[in-house]
């Protein structure tokens, strides 16, 4: 599985990549730190013509640049890649931000945890929910 992350949280970001190395099977995460570096390589532009095409996309809102809205947007009206799955991981909690997501398709819209704990948590749900949708997307493309 190739997980692009998109998070300008050089803290955050090392966090979420190390926990997910401690998964039962750890997915490959290319990290990106704004919304113009998470464009360019999904659409495999510049720097990134070789880039993979990410499974799923973990994606902050408050992002230098483009924000994570904008790239959402971007992403959702743009075939193939509008079928990527986007998580939104922000630090909002207001139910405004989340609803808005969910409105431009994202998938989920979580807000980060502030402990350790809570982090590989949620690393673990995420991994077992990339793996569910991954699965059904496998059965629905060998009909």
């Amino acid at each position: 599985m190739d997980i692009l992350l998109v998070e300008d949280s050089s803290s955050d970001a090392y966090l979420i990549k190390e926990l997910f190395t401690k998964t039962d099977d750890p997915p490959m995460v290319h990290w990106v730190v704004d919304g113009y570096h998470a464009l360019d390589y999904v659409f495999r532009r510049r720097e990134y013509k070789e880039a993979s095409r990410p499974d799923i996309i973990l994606l902050d809102l408050n992002l230098p640049r483009i924000s994570g809205y904008e790239v959402l947007k971007e992403l959702k009206k743009t075939p193939p890649f509008a079928n990527i799955p986007v998580i939104i991981l922000t630090t909002s909690t207001a139910p405004l931000d989340h609803s808005q997501c969910m409105a431009l398709g994202a998938d989920v819209c979580l807000s980060k945890p502030h402990r350790l704990k809570d982090y590989e948590d949620l690393v673990r749900l995420l991994m077992e929910w990339a793996n569910v949708q991954l699965a059904m997307v496998g059965r629905q493309s060998a009909h």
